[in-house]
């Protein structure tokens, strides 16, 4: 049990005990405030807000190609969630200073008949300062947690932005490849014909050529459909209209080889929000265990009154004081046993909440390791055989060597590996933006690749 301060502590001190925090707190909110540009709210159901007329959205400061920074740092300066956690936070941050006011005083006026008195008095209940100062720790704490959580969001926006970002990309190339292929397929059917036409083929080549042209354009309507969705799916993170036009995307980077695990380890225990919000969480439990431990504490009350008496024609001055008598002892013990029960679930929660984060760095990790290795496969060896392939069957079915099948099989194996390439391309960005989410730090590499 925490031993309680002198009673003597000064009731302004309770106040500044934890102004500085809350001070420091409140500063950083602003800066935040004006630095992203939030200003006053919208309503979410104007008719023109929901307009999808050009012009119905705020402007994006985008300009260019669409990169994985700035659509991430539009997409947080933008986002309505992240106005929500903030505003969340902000308004954990000011249950402090309620915490640690004192009560309210009572003014109350009497009269008495019987003697002729009129009575005025102002009385003012004075907690502990201990109680007042553990309770604005509990809420300085939970308002930390909340800035956490702040921050985890928005490491999440930034992976789902990311994530959108590189679908988006893919989805694109995936329209282009298909197009490309039909071109090919193009020189196919004209080859197929002008060896009908000599009597070198029959016509089921040519007929094999084009049910081939006519599936890969059916392919193709739901490529489009994938960038229609990976585009509306971009806009709504950029809170725009869902079929808002987007620009080009710049190549999605090169990832750098991660750090080794233990250091990403050691970096997410460090870093990463989630387990901040929980440690802060933990905090403020164990600060209301300290404030249920002084329960037994008495309170005082101070109050003086302003007597008037008519009937003796004098004026009074009162002063009065007490303490409350905290003799309810089964009521104080288990407020003590339930704070100590919040205290053990939330450091059950915290170790939950670590052991969480650390799978999910070692598997964003593997990830990564996993999508790099699979794209150096197809990009170093499996698509330029692929290309070989295409080349030296047309060369063999024009010098009737191969028959169209087998052209065809090339040219549907061209096409997987081109479209395998690009995927792979995507899932090494999606597992980077992961594996920078679950550290909570954007450094996450060691070297080049």
């Amino acid at each position: 049990m925490r031993t309680p301060g002198l009673f003597s502590i000064a009731l302004l001190g309770v106040a500044g005990c934890t102004s500085a925090s809350y001070s420091e707190q409140r500063r950083e909110a602003d800066e935040l405030r004006d630095a992203l540009g939030w200003g006053a709210p919208r309503d979410p159901f104007d008719p023109a807000d929901l307009s999808l007329a050009e012009g119905s959205q705020p402007p994006l400061h985008l300009e260019g190609e669409l990169t994985i920074d700035r659509v991430t740092d539009e997409v947080v300066r933008r986002n309505p969630n992240v106005v929500a956690a903030f505003e969340r936070w902000v308004a954990f941050l000011e249950r402090a200073p309620q915490r640690t006011a004192l009560p309210d005083p009572w003014l109350r006026y009497g009269y008495s008949s019987m003697f002729k008195m009129h009575t005025v008095e102002l009385m003012q209940e004075v907690p502990f300062p201990e109680k007042l100062l553990a309770e604005g720790r509990a809420a300085l704490a939970e308002a930390r947690g909340m800035r956490a959580e702040l921050a985890e969001r928005t490491n999440q926006l930034r992976e789902q932005a990311a994530r959108s970002l590189a679908v988006l990309h893919v989805a694109r190339r995936e329209v282009q490849l298909a197009d490309e292929n039909l071109g090919l397929l193009e020189r196919f059917i004209e080859i197929a014909r002008t060896r009908y036409a000599a009597g070198q083929a029959t016509q089921s080549d040519v007929l094999r050529a084009e049910v081939e042209r006519d599936g890969l354009r059916a392919e193709r309507a739901g490529f489009v459909r994938d960038v229609e969705l990976a585009a509306s799916a971009l806009n709504v993170l950029l809170d725009r209209a869902p079929d808002a036009p987007l620009g080009p995307v710049a190549p999605l980077p090169e990832p750098a080889t991660p750090e080794a695990l233990s250091v990403l380890f050691e970096r997410a225990f460090r870093l990463r929000p989630e387990l901040a919000a929980f440690r802060s969480r933990w905090e403020a439990e164990r600060e209301m265990l300290s404030r249920a431990e002084l329960e037994w504490v008495p309170d005082v009350v101070f109050g003086g009154a302003y007597v008037r008496d008519f009937g003796e024609d004098e004026n009074e001055i009162e002063l009065t004081g007490g303490i409350s008598l905290p003799i309810w002892w089964g009521r104080i013990r288990a407020g003590v046993r339930e704070s100590e029960a919040n205290v053990r679930r939330a450091e059950a929660e915290t170790r939950a909440a670590r052991n969480r984060v650390l799978d999910e760095v070692r598997a964003a990790a593997s990830r990564l390791h996993a999508a790099s290795e699979q794209h150096r496969i197809v990009r170093d060896q499996a698509l330029p055989r692929a290309r070989q392939n295409v080349e030296v069957s047309e060369t063999a079915y024009v010098s009737g060597q191969l028959d169209f099948l087998a052209l065809i099989d090339a040219r549907r194996m061209l096409l997987s590996q081109q479209l395998e390439l690009e995927r792979t391309r995507g899932e090494r960005s999606i597992a980077e933006a992961e594996l920078r989410r679950a550290v909570g730090d954007s450094t996450i590499v060691g070297g080049a690749p």
